[in-house]
């Protein structure tokens, strides 16, 4: 029912992968001619990620890929399919050089460093929309605070001398509008109730906001943009130096995860799931059939590949080095141990100053890598040290007990609730490597990055080695 990519495209991808690839062409598939295998496919710098639907087509027809407001923006418009359903950074850069910054993307009410900004010619539109083309691809929202906060907003530091404490500026990378059958909320800071809910609310607040509609989009075309959307999986389908994700054994790709089962408090790490089964750090075992059988020393270099890791009956083989990596780089997301301390959703939930994890701890929904109940987690991506120059600067404090806090993004926070600032969801981790740069702003350009923030932020140890086993399996999921 379903088209995928094959043998042959995999064999193609990696010709141009690793040591094999032409001078300066050694990271990316472009202008390979995948698509025409794939019922949608977005090349990324570890491979291919591919697009299924429930339905087998995607359908155009859609209100999702329609008009419907006053400007030409449609949701693809920042959240396409080659593109992983949200908006790259280099896509963005791309698309204003090539429309000199006049594409229906880049407009002000929504775009850009402030809605008055001067975009009246193209050195002016360059700094104007900077924050949409530059390194993160971002998207302005505003913002105010409920009448009912916690809080209050003591002071703003713009760097586009626009924002104030009462009209607060927020800057965030698009959702992807994909793998949603498979969560527990939606954007990065959810919504209110079930996910199907939260996309039907979306789909109307976003035709209002970004595509700039002044009245209701109808009650039909929102359920139908929802039904689009939780019939979409999208996953990493072919690996540069490993090949085909569901080859000898192994359950990568789109196919399987729309196969895989979910439900809300699936795995629950307070161990409510409502099957009564206990949490398991094992979250996923896509690539178990790929566990080499001899473990002797790693060439974690790809080129020079001396390494004696062997499958049965594969001895020496790039590809098998490459699947092993990705094999242990599973194994260290399941299994490696590290203190969780001060992350608002895990501490103050189990009511542990210290909580013995894994990365799975947040990420526990099983092959999926979202959190299977509505849960946001404060891992400090909004604090002094990860803000940009570039992002405005909140101090923030309570009403009752005087506390302050300085954040460039209250994430859940903008609900007025105190001990949610900062807080954002555990993002599914399904086709993560076709949707850079990642976290809620950006901040971080490549799948190492956030590697690296994370083994800096809980002090897990990862040694070189160990750093790219898991990039190599975070960017075959």
């Amino acid at each position: 029912m379903f088209k995928s990519l094959g043998a042959a495209s995999a064999v193609g991808l990696l010709m141009w992968a690793g040591c094999g690839a032409p001078p300066g062409q050694s990271e990316s598939p472009e202008g390979l001619s995948v698509a025409e295998s794939a019922l949608e496919a977005a090349s990324n710098s570890h491979g291919v990620a591919e697009t299924i639907h429930t339905t087998g087509v995607i359908d155009r027809t859609n209100p999702f890929f329609l008009t419907l407001g006053v400007n030409q923006r449609t949701c693809e418009t920042c959240h396409a399919a080659n593109q992983g359903w949200t908006l790259t950074a280099r896509a963005a850069k791309d698309l204003f050089v090539s429309s000199a910054g006049l594409a229906p993307l880049f407009m002000l009410h929504d775009a850009g460093t402030r809605p008055d900004a001067d975009i009246s010619t193209l050195a002016a539109r360059k700094a104007a929309f900077n924050p949409t083309v530059s390194k993160k691809g971002l998207i302005r929202f505003g913002r105010t605070i409920p009448a009912t906060s916690e809080f209050t907003v003591t002071n703003v530091v713009d760097p586009y001398g626009f924002a104030t404490p009462t009209q607060i500026t927020a800057f965030r990378r698009p959702t992807p509008t994909v793998n949603e059958a498979k969560t527990s909320s939606t954007t990065w800071t959810g919504g209110t109730g079930t996910v199907p809910t939260q996309l039907v609310n979306t789909a109307g607040g976003a035709a209002r906001l970004h595509e700039q509609r002044v009245d209701a989009v109808p009650a039909d075309q929102t359920a139908a943009m929802r039904d689009f959307q939780l019939g979409l999986f999208f996953a990493q389908t072919v690996d540069l130096d490993a090949g085909a994700l569901d080859a000898d054994g192994a359950l990568g790709g789109p196919t399987n995860l729309m196969a895989q089962p979910f439900y809300l408090g699936i795995n629950d790490i307070q161990g409510l799931d409502p099957a009564g089964t206990p949490f398991s750090r094992k979250v996923f075992n896509l690539f178990d059939a790929w566990a080499p059988t001899v473990h002797q020393h790693h060439d974690h270099d790809g080129c020079d590949n001396d390494d004696d890791e062997t499958f049965s009956g594969d001895v020496h083989n790039h590809k098998t080095v490459a699947r092993a990596a990705i094999y242990r780089g599973q194994e260290i997301f399941n299994n490696r141990e590290f203190d969780i301390r001060g992350v608002h959703g895990i501490n103050d939930l189990l009511g542990q100053e210290t909580v013995r994890g894994t990365c799975s701890t947040c990420h526990n929904a099983p092959n999926v890598g979202g959190h299977s109940v509505f849960r946001m987690f404060d891992v400090g991506t909004a604090d002094p040290p990860s803000c940009t120059p570039d992002l405005p600067l909140l101090t923030l404090q309570n009403k009752t007990t005087g506390a302050t806090r300085t954040v460039c993004d209250m994430g859940r926070g903008g609900n007025g609730v105190w001990a949610d600032v900062g807080a954002f969801r555990a993002p599914p981790l399904r086709g993560l490597a076709a949707r850079a740069p990642y976290f809620h702003d950006g901040q971080a350009a490549t799948i190492k990055q956030v590697v690296k923030y994370f083994n800096n932020r809980f002090g897990i140890g990862l040694n070189k080695h160990e750093r790219r086993d898991l990039e190599a399996f975070l960017g075959a999921l």
